[in-house]
């Protein structure tokens, strides 16, 4: 068995099981061998009927699948009395509350149900007793506790859109209880449905008891239903390496749209506390005393001014990873991708701040369009051809990727653009010949940036949410570079001393090819 964990999860079902399970088949069969489904929201519905011949084993289900407890009271006939029941082959309730330890050492927390309240049955509600129960099973045994994997709650925690950079304009039911856990228990990741909406929030560091200590970061994510109309996201893949089996160093790096909690300090304390909303889950350190019609000014002026010393990509930075630079020019440096796609991955970007490259000044661009022919060489001694992209969402510096594949795949990768933005509810469009991209993207528009093999450009304009690794996971597929098990980062991170080996390596390749040469 190796460390990495190969996990679905997906939102309410609804009685929907043999669309899901057909979809997860394929999905499997495709991408797999997956480890686990995990199911969060309303897993039954007001019909069941489609269950039964999984029941009876005229169907099969592919990938062992745990779901948590009801949320409503019609439904707690379809849930039996016993934590860990197998209600048939690979379809197991977790419990109420509860961390489920996988043998390879990965650990699930669950709470089932919705908070407590005066109008709904004490059977399907969570308390404050059933918070501290679960925090209390993750920390037994741990004096060195870091954090666990996965956290799932069908109700969502209450403030997690706080400090989002572009909190979205949605109403949600939200959870003081779980935000609490939440914040004891540190997931790195932290699943929730019920409401129909896909929402990724920026990854935020967790608070320490202790200012100087150093925590892990939390990816929220909430799931639509299950293959929904209006075709939100209701399905999410992670590869994962159990926490405690991955280097400390790894397991806190930034990235470049992380931000502070959106929780207060208040729920550091051992119990719950009760207080008002208002108090409980803003950061009391972002909220002047007195609430006015704009309540959210402090936050807005505090956006307002970016601090480049703490940006990871202005060279000048003490944050930026020197050791991956491979070349330096006058207005633009060049540096290896951290977890790249393949092992000469670069990045290329301004040496001072600027956001995106539909903003660069002519003289940066003259530049950047300089290495880009430098690395486009030096590729092509190695029978390969670049595909340069950009993303301009969720970042605060440019960075133009340039990956290199074999000349021989050149002519699938528009076709996988294509493709795979089809499979994510979107569609990419090739730009006009002679078309620059500062003349469709001006300042503060959002968008994803191709320059393909041939010439062409691609461009999509981003209105909503974007999947974050749509470039690396098209040139992952099995059509182009096929390794689908690289398309996050995260995954395939290098330890630094690795890294500089690395970066030695391909400095000395390159630098034949740079342009001060």
């Amino acid at each position: 068995m190796t460390d990495k964990q190969k996990i679905l999860s997906c939102g309410d079902v609804e009685g929907h099981f043999k669309f899901l399970f057909t979809k997860i088949e394929n999905i499997n069969k495709k991408n797999g061998p997956f480890d686990f489904l995990l199911c969060v929201g309303n897993f039954f519905g007001e019909n069941n009927i489609e269950l039964e011949p999984y029941k009876n084993g005229m169907r099969n289900i592919s990938v062992p699948t745990y779901i948590i407890g009801p949320n409503r009271e019609t439904d707690l006939q379809y849930y039996p009395d016993i934590d860990g029941y197998e209600i048939c082959q690979n379809l197991t309730y977790l419990g109420r509350r509860g961390l489920y330890i996988a043998t390879s050492g990965l650990k699930i927390a669950y709470i089932s149900g919705i908070e407590n309240n005066t109008t709904e049955s004490k059977a399907i509600c969570f308390q404050k007793n059933d918070v501290i129960s679960i925090k209390n099973s993750c920390l037994k045994g741990q004096p060195s506790f870091r954090g666990i994997d996965i956290l799932l709650s069908s109700p969502w925690p209450k403030g997690i859109t706080d400090l989002d950079p572009n909190k979205p304009d949605i109403k949600f039911q939200g959870s003081e209880l779980i935000a609490w856990l939440a914040a004891q228990i540190k997931p790195r990741y932290h699943i929730s449905a019920l409401e129909n909406i896909h929402y990724e929030r920026p990854p935020y560091r967790n608070h320490s008891q202790d200012e100087s200590g150093i925590e892990i970061a939390t990816r929220f994510i909430a799931l639509g239903s299950v293959g929904n109309n209006e075709k939100k996201k209701w399905l999410y893949a992670l590869n994962l390496t159990p926490i405690d089996r991955i280097r400390l160093s790894e397991l806190v790096m930034k990235t470049t749209d992380e931000t502070s909690s959106p929780y207060s300090k208040y729920l550091l304390h051992d119990e719950p506390v009760e207080t008002k909303t208002t108090q409980f889950f803003y950061d009391m350190e972002f909220k002047s005393n007195k609430r006015s019609k704009n309540s959210d000014y402090s936050y807005k002026k505090l956006k307002t001014e970016f601090d480049q010393t703490k940006c990871w990509f202005c060279l000048s930075s003490p944050e930026v990873s020197k050791h991956l630079v491979i070349a330096v020019g006058t207005e633009v440096y060049v540096a290896l991708a951290r977890g790249g796609l393949v092992e000469d991955h670069m990045l290329i970007s301004p040496i001072t701040h600027h956001q995106s490259l539909s903003v660069l000044p002519p003289n940066i661009l003259k530049e950047m369009k300089l290495y880009k022919e430098a690395i486009t060489k030096y590729f092509a001694s190695k029978n390969r051809v670049p595909v340069f992209f950009e993303r301009n969402y969720k970042t605060s510096h440019c960075q133009l990727q340039a990956v290199p594949i074999h000349k021989n795949q050149s002519s699938v990768v528009k076709e996988m653009f294509e493709e795979i933005a089809e499979c994510n509810n979107f569609k990419i469009d090739e730009l006009p010949h002679h078309t620059d991209l500062q003349q469709i993207a001006k300042p503060g528009i959002l968008y994803f940036y191709v320059e393909l093999p041939d010439g062409q450009s691609l461009y999509y304009r981003i209105k909503k949410d974007f999947p974050l690794h749509f470039g690396r996971e098209v040139l992952a597929c099995d059509r182009i570079l096929d390794v689908n098990h690289r398309s996050d980062w995260r995954d395939c991170q290098l330890d630094k001393n690795e890294e500089s080996e690395l970066a030695k390596k391909i400095r000395t390749q390159f630098k034949p090819y740079d342009i001060d040469n």
